[in-house]
C-alpha cells in the first residue's frame, strides 16, 4: 500500500435543485448539512459520507454521477427506503424529467455474480447509487 494514499475519499453527485435532493437524502435516514457557500452539500450516515454539489444546466441523463455505499445489511436499507420499483423506458424518464416529477426509482436486493448481494436506486436527479455487501465466500 502506498502510504501517500492513506485518508478517505467522497463521491460528489450533482443535482438540479439542492433543496430537493437534501429532502430526498434526508428522507432515507442520511444527515444532511447544507454549506455556508451555497449550492453543496455534505451527506453522511453511520460512516458514509458523499456530497451534492448543484449544478446549473443540470442534465439528468448527460451529468448524472454514481457512488457505491457499503452497508452490513442491504436487505434491511433496502426495506426503509420508500421508493417505487419504477422500470421506465429512457422517454418515460425524459417525460418525467421535462414535468419536474423526480427520476427517484429502486430496484430488488439481489445476489449478484460478482460476489455482492446488493441493489440499486436512482435520485431525484438520476444518480445511481448502489448499495450492498460481500457475500460470505
Amino acid at each position: 500500500m502506498n502510504a501517500l494514499w492513506s485518508g478517505s475519499a467522497s463521491a460528489i453527485l450533482p443535482v438540479a435543485d439542492l433543496e430537493r435532493a437534501a429532502a430526498f437524502y434526508r428522507a432515507i435516514g442520511f444527515d444532511v448539512e447544507m454549506s455556508d457557500a451555497g449550492a453543496y452539500a455534505f451527506v453522511e450516515a453511520g460512516g458514509i459520507r458523499f456530497h451534492l454539489s448543484e449544478s446549473e444546466g443540470f442534465d439528468p441523463f448527460v451529468n448524472a454521477g454514481m457512488v457505491y455505499l457499503y452497508v452490513d445489511d442491504p436487505d434491511a436499507v433496502h426495506a426503509m427506503i420508500a421508493l417505487d420499483d419504477l422500470r421506465l423506458s429512457h422517454a418515460a424518464l425524459v417525460e418525467r424529467w421535462r414535468r419536474g416529477e423526480s427520476l427517484a426509482r429502486i430496484r430488488p436486493v439481489r445476489d449478484e455474480p460478482w460476489g455482492m448481494r446488493e441493489f440499486s436506486f436512482a435520485d431525484p436527479d438520476n444518480n445511481l447509487v448502489r448499495v450492498g455487501t460481500r457475500l460470505a465466500r
